[in-house]
């Protein structure tokens, strides 16, 4: 039961993803690829607000599996002497 369950969420996540890619590519074969210059991409015109800061740091720990030390990081602010 357990495999199925997790085969049928790896589906599910395969399915999102693909989804992604299929919607980026459509949108860039539509001529909505403005955001991929890099001087657009790249540009410092306004300062960021405090939610995208949060958003950069959230997928940043996702991207470099942060993510899984995040607990272990957290227990030791919770019991700094441990």
């Amino acid at each position: 039961m357990a495999t199925r369950i997790q085969d049928v969420f790896t589906v599910g996540k395969l399915m999102a993803l693909g989804l992604i890619i299929v919607v980026g590519l459509v949108q860039i074969f539509n001529g909505n690829c403005e955001a991929l210059i890099p001087q657009v991409a790249f540009s410092m015109d306004s300062t960021p607000s405090v939610g995208q800061v949060a958003l950069a740091f959230l997928q940043a720990s996702f991207a470099f599996s942060g993510w899984n030390f995040l607990n272990y990081v957290t227990e030791e602010v919770v019991e700094p002497r441990r």
